[in-house]
């Protein structure tokens, strides 16, 4: 029998657009029990996320969150105690407002899904005392982070949340680097919902769109347009592809992030450069990312910095797509090199430009890929395992903590 009471949960991200910590937690609020949990989402301000948000009937309520906050980068964000005065300063009284909507909703549990919520999350749940849980993506090395924030973030993990729900092996391994225990860390993978890429649609859509011939080869690259993703590093292995498949078509997938114009400019002077402009497409921020990954021949992520887990990597192998992608991060935990997928260096664009070819080459190993690919995905990354992951931990973190009055969940 489930008990009638239903756990309030409010979720903080501080982007309003999406990305991959976005795109997964939305991927958990389409499949939660709603018998047994009530959530709401809380945003800095209207995007993409809102967006898919509302349009998937899911509860949304904007905050705002002064833009410099927003915008503030990870490598740049609390290097000094002047900067520090001034994020608090702006930041008192979004948690003002956000503190008298936690209180008046009544919410028994905080879920925070991005660094700077996990950091304006914790001040509130402490001001509120509601429970909180960090749902962390990312990886806490000075690759991504300043020292300061860096012990600023370890400290919070410390006193704040009572559960930390770590999406990759890396993104654990780090965090207990830094000095948080291990025993307050639940392992959660992340998943998508394989059988929703799988609905067939008309993707004949996206050749007519760019005029793209039947025989012609589509490579694609998934991903928010920022440095970290290694678009460059793509563009820089084009020529060397079109010189041995000079009908390849490579498209460039993902809407701009933040402060990030400059970048996509560069990518587009790269392309003129270069002379690819027919063979090099930057599409944009697409929704239709499931009709895309099947029309694309090939998928390339060819990141630049450690990621914790990308899911472009997951949509693309649950459509039986062969993936090159940068040994780095939390890549090498999904793809076993030449098993179900390639594995290059990071900014080598040569090596990417080898793999193309040879796939290209060799149909039949494609295909085996692809279909190991697919295995692992359906195996190891199932959507209804990583639901029922989160739907446990939330709810027994809520009944520990005394502010769920009902009995363990089955």
């Amino acid at each position: 029998m489930i008990p009638k009471e239903k756990l309030k949960i409010a979720i903080l991200d501080h982007s309003p657009d999406l990305g991959g910590a976005e795109s997964a937690i939305l991927t958990l609020l389409k499949n939660i029990d709603r018998s047994r949990f009530d959530v709401t989402v809380i945003l800095p301000s209207q995007g993409t996320f809102s967006k898919t948000l509302e349009e998937s009937n899911i509860s949304t309520s904007i905050i705002h969150l002064p833009m410099g906050l927003i915008r503030l980068k990870r490598g740049r964000a609390l290097q000094s105690f002047l900067v520090l005065f001034v994020f608090l300063f702006l930041l008192q009284f979004f948690l003002l407002n956000l503190c008298i909507y936690l209180k008046k909703n009544h919410f028994q549990l905080i879920l925070t899904n991005s660094v700077k919520a996990h950091l304006f999350g914790s001040v509130a749940a402490c001001l509120c005392s509601i429970p909180l849980v960090w749902r962390f993506h990312d990886i806490l090395s000075s690759n991504d982070f300043s020292p300061i924030l860096i012990k600023f973030i370890t400290l919070f993990g410390k006193l704040f949340p009572k559960r930390i729900f770590a999406v990759s092996e890396i993104t654990r391994d780090h965090l207990v680097k830094n000095g948080i225990q291990s025993k307050k860390i639940n392992m959660i993978f992340n998943a998508i919902d394989h059988e929703r890429f799988e609905t067939k649609g008309d993707f004949r859509n996206i050749r007519d769109e760019y005029q793209i011939g039947d025989g012609v080869k589509l490579v694609g690259c998934i991903g928010r347009i920022i440095p970290q993703k290694g678009q460059k590093v793509l563009l820089s292995a084009v020529p060397g592809v079109l010189e041995r498949h000079p009908e390849t078509l490579f498209l460039i997938i993902g809407g701009i992030f933040l402060k990030e114009e400059a970048y996509r400019r560069e990518l587009l002077e790269i392309i003129e450069k270069s002379g690819i402009e027919k063979r090099a497409k930057l599409t944009g921020f697409r929704s239709d990312i499931g009709n895309i990954i099947r029309s694309l021949d090939l998928v390339v992520l060819p990141s630049i910095a450690p990621e914790a887990f990308p899911l472009s990597i997951l949509e693309a192998m649950s459509l039986g797509k062969a993936v090159i992608a940068s040994n780095i991060g939390g890549v090498k935990e999904i793809i076993e090199d030449g098993v179900n997928g390639l594995l290059v260096e990071p900014n080598r664009p040569e090596q990417i430009t080898q793999k193309i070819i040879y796939l290209f080459n060799h149909q039949e190993i494609y295909d085996t890929i692809g279909q190991r690919a697919r295995e692992v995905v359906i195996q190891k990354y199932s959507l209804r395992n990583y639901v029922k992951l989160m739907e446990k931990a939330c709810w027994e973190v809520a009944i520990r903590e005394r502010k769920f009055e009902s009995r363990s969940y089955s």
